[in-house]
């Protein structure tokens, strides 16, 4: 049986310009940073998320035009939406879509990375 997942693949033009903003603006954890001849292995994650998130380049094999700059449907959960955003905002975080209730109880929001990347960020119902 599949217990958890391991990575997800984010693509960015600047690894060490995501490191600083994974890191030091969302605040989350530099879990592995390896170089691995021609492609830089860098793994990011909220602290206690066993999930991860890839910085992954144009190096990458997996790499194809249009990776960089889009929506990654990855799901950010918090619980407290409102003082998260208006953090993230202080840091300089630039939201796509404020913070609104869904119909079926879920508060999200939408947040862009430097490079275009967007993330939801959710709080449960509840």
């Amino acid at each position: 049986m599949i217990s958890h997942i391991g990575t997800v693949d984010v693509f960015v033009n600047d690894q060490d310009k995501a490191v600083d903003f994974y890191v030091n603006i969302l605040g989350f954890e530099l879990r592995a940073d390896h170089n691995l001849g021609p492609m830089r292995w860098i793994e990011v994650a909220p602290a206690g998320s066993q999930a991860r998130i890839v910085l992954c380049t144009k190096d990458f094999p997996v790499y194809r035009e249009g990776n960089i700059g889009r929506f990654t449907d990855i799901q950010l959960v918090t619980e407290d939406i409102k003082s998260t955003h208006e953090e993230l905002v202080r840091r300089g975080v630039r939201f796509t879509h404020e913070p609104q209730q869904m119909p079926f109880g879920v508060t999200t929001a939408t947040f862009a990375d430097p490079d275009g990347n967007e993330f939801n960020l959710l709080q449960p119902a509840g």
